[in-house]
């Protein structure tokens, strides 16, 4: 091009053809069409990246709601400089950021020098760029509810579940160890949830036998669960729980002491049937009865139920068994309320153990009840608070399930008792587990139906219908997943992370 222009005199000097003079005044407009293309494809790239700085400052800003205005205006210009960089021909860009109430606005100008379009008069070019973020969005409060039963011990999936899991802490807390707009909880559960020994001077843990429940294994009315623990010697509570009667037992119905039902009994594993040792059998009406969970001597003869729920054996008894005793079960990490301090949610993850039986339905109603406002666990936001987003992901390798077991009580001991007391209402162990399906449906609409966003991973499940179970739990379709490898499941849990974590621009 710039050869073409050079030529131009030759074709003016020429007169012996009637040619040149329009072909000098033609190339005129060729060059300035030229000088245009070129400078128009400056300005395009130039704001293109003018575009990225105010998006990167603005993303940037958000994600620190609680910042005074000052240093909101800092961080996005440390963002803004850093991604606008410094392109060719382009001058130093100029960047405002202006708060209002749940949204930010940053905006940026530049100007940049033609090359060619000059020769019109047109020297520079400005451009400008902006983008508005919701803060709200970054203001997060979120529940793991991870299956830690002991078929998650096969094929790693535990161990590839907790780099999962702490690829999403350290995703969503960055370099804060201690995080303003941020908040994550851990609720672990097998066929028991944890809540943690510290709990046991809570109004809400039933230690006076209020709540029926807290009796029904024991003879006479004035012992209990938590009498039992009283009375042997060299165990204590580890915090595990009973469920509560019928649909409270997934409900967030607060606590009341004037309620006796709404109150949790503290989990207690009878002794069984036999002397202290291990699969004990009695032989009755010429059946074989196994016990799995025999850990005292008998201080009663006669039938099962005499034998398993007379009290007396248990005042000032010791349990010599390391595998059995009245915490059978509980091998389980408590849970981790809601914080906004990093270490300990990591903690909770990097301790979880797989061991015990599948009661999917308790672990939701505990992961709703730790993100609410409300009694047990308060240090979730009201669900009225806009400023707020809640979430909520489920992870389950199988599915609900029960012990069955050769004796009376029909299985072993969990949050919902024994098979044969029917605290899912039926001692059928396959009626139970329909059960146990219905009232995980109920706990996942809970779920939803206050507006928590909700993730849910179906982890190997080899049946279709309790996958299908599973994915009703998600808030919709794109949230549900089924990872055909531990690979699948960690890039998974990174995309969650920084769904959770991006903020959507509003213009």
């Amino acid at each position: 091009m710039f050869g073409f222009v050079s030529k131009l005199p030759k074709f003016r000097r020429n007169e012996s053809g009637a040619l040149a003079p329009v072909l000098a005044v033609a190339a005129i407009p060729i060059v300035m069409a030229a000088g245009f293309a070129v400078d128009y494809g400056n300005a395009v790239s130039v704001q293109a990246r003018l575009q990225a700085a105010v998006d990167a400052a603005a993303l940037a800003a958000g994600r620190e709601a609680n910042k005074s205005d000052s240093e909101l205006e800092q961080i996005a210009k440390e963002y803004f400089e850093s991604n606008y960089g410094n392109p060719a021909n382009s001058g130093t860009p100029s960047m405002q950021l202006t708060v209002n109430g749940g949204s930010l606005t940053v905006r940026g100008t530049v100007t940049v020098g033609n090359y060619l379009t000059k020769v019109a008069g047109y020297d520079t070019t400005t451009i400008a760029a902006s983008s508005e973020v919701t803060k709200e969005a970054t203001k997060l409060e979120v529940v793991l509810v991870f299956d830690n039963t002991g078929s998650m011990a096969s094929q790693s999936r535990l161990s590839t579940l907790k780099v999962a899991a702490n690829d999403f802490v350290e995703i969503l807390f960055g370099d804060r160890e201690v995080a303003d707009t941020l908040k994550i909880g851990v609720v672990p559960f097998s066929q028991f949830v944890n809540v943690g020994e510290d709990k046991a001077d809570s109004f809400w843990i039933d230690t006076t036998g209020a709540n029926q429940l807290s009796r029904e294994n024991f003879q006479g009315a004035s012992f209990h669960n938590w009498r039992a623990w009283e009375a042997i010697q060299n165990r204590s509570w580890p915090g595990c729980v009973e469920s509560r009667v019928g649909n409270m037992s997934v409900d967030d119905v607060t606590p009341d002491t004037n309620n006796a039902n709404t109150l949790f009994p503290p989990a207690f594993a009878p002794d069984e049937p036999g002397p202290d040792a291990n699969r004990t059998y009695f032989q009755v009406g010429g059946q074989r009865n196994y016990y799995y969970n025999s850990y005292l001597e008998d201080s009663r003869t006669g039938d099962l139920t005499r034998r398993q729920e007379h009290y007396g054996k248990y005042f000032n008894a010791r349990v010599n068994s390391r595998t059995r005793g009245p915490g059978a079960g509980c091998n389980i990490q408590p849970i981790q309320e809601l914080t906004n301090v990093k270490q300990p949610v990591l903690d909770t993850i990097k301790n979880m153990k797989a061991d015990g039986y599948t009661h999917v339905a308790e672990g939701v109603g505990w992961g709703l009840r730790v993100i609410s406002n409300a009694e047990p666990f308060t240090e979730g936001a009201p669900y009225d608070n806009k400023e707020i987003t809640k979430a909520m992901v489920l992870l389950t390798d199988g599915e609900n399930t029960f012990n069955s077991e050769r004796n009376h009580n029909r299985s072993t001991y969990t949050s919902y008792s024994f098979l044969h007391q029917t605290r899912v209402g039926s001692a059928n162990y396959v009626i139970a587990v329909q059960r146990q399906d219905q009232l995980l449906k109920r706990a996942c609409n809970n779920v939803k139906d206050v507006g928590i966003v909700s993730y849910a991973f179906a982890y190997n499940v080899p049946s279709a219908t309790q996958r299908d179970l599973i994915k009703g739990c998600a808030s919709d379709p794109e949230k549900y997943f089924d990872p055909p490898s531990n690979a699948a499941l960690v890039k998974n849990f990174q995309q969650i992370a920084d769904e959770l974590r991006k903020l959507h621009l509003s213009k």
